[in-house]
């Protein structure tokens, strides 16, 4: 219990950050994190992030049934986008949604943040792809983002947002923070006139290195599985 009071705390805390950077409004976006025994820690439906409490995460189990909850809580709508990830990625232990503006509206325009034309986004992100629409709340959402799960660490959604993961709460916040950043930059580029692609042998020498620190993040990972994951940060 010591472990799930240490992510309700930093679900909070990622709940005010998104909402004071604009990466959420009213009770948009959601915040899960994976338990030991394999339950996940959700925010609840309807509620601002900002005013979020540690009473108000909700347990679900990996099929969306609730487990816990206080006050006549109930899971976040977008619990199925979730559990699609934590199904289908168990080195994931936290996801956070959120609805980006640029990162979004890049979505809308059709614009693709798959190309590598940004260093940091190259190495902090790698490629981010682009999921097909799918109604918000619906297990059809989680099906369109789970082919483009393996290797990822963030997904846009077509029309709706962004969802981010990794092998913490901090970790997930960022990409999503990193991810608006570079949308914004990107649009500032075709402001100026459009992006100029890095050269090939640039690109590879950065994709080498992203490669090297995922492997390293893996293999610290793998290190860990066989103990108390409260001992993960």
């Amino acid at each position: 219990m010591e472990y799930e009071q240490q992510l309700r705390h930093e679900i909070v805390a990622i709940g005010r950050r998104l909402y004071e950077r604009g990466l959420v409004v009213a009770g948009d976006g959601n915040i899960s994190a994976r338990l030991p025994d394999d339950t996940i820690l959700i925010t609840p439906a309807g509620l601002c992030k900002a005013d979020l409490t540690i009473d108000d995460p909700v347990v679900v189990d990996l099929d969306g049934r609730l487990l816990r909850a206080v006050n006549g809580r109930r899971p976040s709508s977008e619990q199925q986008l979730h559990l699609a990830v934590y199904r289908n990625r168990p080195d994931v232990l936290a996801c956070v949604h959120a609805h980006p503006p640029t990162a979004t509206a890049a979505t809308l325009a059709g614009v693709s943040m798959t190309e590598p034309l940004l260093p940091e986004a190259l190495l902090a992100l790698g490629p981010v792809p682009t999921a097909p629409y799918a109604r918000t709340g619906t297990v059809a959402l989680g099906e369109a983002v789970t082919p483009l799960l393996p290797g990822s660490c963030a997904v846009l959604l077509s029309h709706h947002g962004a969802i981010t993961f990794g092998w913490n709460l901090t970790t997930a916040f960022a990409s999503m923070e990193q991810l608006e950043h570079c949308a914004r930059i990107l649009l500032s580029a075709h402001l100026f006139g459009g992006a100029r692609p890095l050269p090939a042998a640039q690109i590879e020498e950065i994709a080498a290195l992203r490669r090297q620190i995922v492997a390293a993040q893996e293999k610290e990972y793998e290190a860990l599985a066989g103990e108390d994951r409260g001992s993960v940060r």
